[in-house]
């Protein structure tokens, strides 16, 4: 493995045609906020950015300071890719053809720590940096994944609400009062099959927290043979012992049946329909759990709602929903076997102000013909 190195022709940045480009390859609600940030002229338009961050408040003289020298005036944003100086992506891909058709590109720059269908060779031989930064909202978005197997799983929800309520009193050994509410069902993960629907970033940071969990591990794309490597949500061999996340492959109907656990992390940027509809939920384990922290929409909550009332399903942890605000008035907030969050599993939207941070200080850099100090990749070969 050797360090791209820093060695095509570049034009100098000075005069109207050569002025620096930025090409956003595919769109989402991070990258659509950064192009209102490096495009914000007024008042307005930096109140628009600001309420991204919301309930949180941003200083909007620090964003201002953040993009110096990627501004209005000082980059066009979103030429054609061919002519820019820097790609910026989350799930694109950047081909050889691609490459090789963008005489003036110096930096590839992906906003997730995978370099899935970015060809690393065509970069290298070109010149062209590669960076691939890791997003702590997507750690943020594991943890919670976990926070909800263990709020079901420890009935969380059910215990809070007896101890508020006074509820049960027990009886007494050596001091001690055991589970004086009387909860039963109560268990937790150690031992039991977890399946990840969907293989990104996300999944994969599931996986590695599940397992030092004592869970065993399986996940679900496409067959291995028919995986796109160029998918970040659907890798090439997922069952590859080389896998540092230690996840087994199982086709989705197998993985449903298998698991106790089922947690979906599908692209919801990319698939707007829903990946367990209700013969994908129907096929589930009796008694299994479902956790969802991707997106609302990949869930037929019609289909959800009747296996838990009808006892089929064990339980449900919801950070993402159908109708976002979900209401409180919802046939889901009066089910005691559901564990709902309001859209937080990514954390604070202020960690965004990092990542994007690192982003345009490695843009910087690579307007200057410099390495990004940021994620860079090393080439292949």
């Amino acid at each position: 493995m050797t360090v791209l190195p820093v060695s095509r022709a570049v034009p100098a940045r000075t005069g109207g045609d050569s002025a620096a480009r930025i090409a956003f390859l595919d769109d989402d609600h991070v990258l659509r906020m950064t192009r209102r940030l490096l495009t914000a002229r007024t008042d307005q338009d930096w109140a628009g950015v600001a309420a991204f961050f919301a309930p949180d408040t941003v200083d909007v003289p620090a964003l201002r300071s953040m993009r110096a020298g990627l501004g209005p005036g000082e980059v066009e944003i979103d030429p054609e890719p061919a002519e820019a100086t820097v790609l910026v992506l989350r799930r694109g891909r950047v081909t050889r053809e691609l490459i090789e058709s963008s005489p003036r590109l110096r930096l590839v720059q992906r906003l997730g720590a995978r370099h899935d269908g970015i060809d690393l060779d065509a970069a290298r031989e070109h010149g062209v940096e590669v960076s691939c930064l890791r997003r702590p909202s997507l750690v943020r978005t594991a943890e919670h994944t976990l926070l909800l197997m263990l709020a079901l799983t420890k009935r969380l929800p059910e215990a809070d609400r007896a101890v508020r309520a006074d509820a049960g009193h027990g009886g007494r050994v050596d001091g001690v009062v055991y589970n004086w509410a009387g909860l039963t069902g109560i268990g937790g993960l150690a031992g039991r099959t977890l399946g990840i629907v969907g293989f990104g970033e996300v999944g994969a940071l599931v996986a590695e927290r599940a397992r030092a969990f004592g869970m065993r591990v399986l996940h679900s794309g496409r067959s291995p043979s028919s995986a796109d490597p160029a998918d970040p949500a659907d890798p090439a061999d997922p069952a590859d012992p080389a896998d540092p996340a230690g996840a087994g492959y199982r086709p989705l109907a197998a993985l449903l049946a298998e698991a106790d656990i089922v947690s979906l992390h599908a692209p919801g940027a990319t698939v707007r329909e829903p990946v367990l509809g209700r013969a994908e939920i129907a096929a589930m384990r009796p008694g299994a759990l479902l956790v969802n922290t991707s997106r609302g929409w990949l869930v037929d909550e019609d289909a959800l709602y009747d296996a838990l009332t009808e006892g089929r399903l064990g339980g449900a942890g919801l950070d993402v929903h159908r109708v976002e605000p979900r209401p409180g008035s919802d046939r889901f907030c009066a089910l005691g076997n559901v564990v709902l969050t309001p859209h937080i599993a990514g954390g604070s939207r202020l960690e965004v102000l990092g990542e994007v941070a690192r982003m345009f200080d490695n843009i910087r850099h690579a307007l200057a013909s410099d390495p990004p100090p940021h994620g860079r990749v090393a080439g292949e070969g």
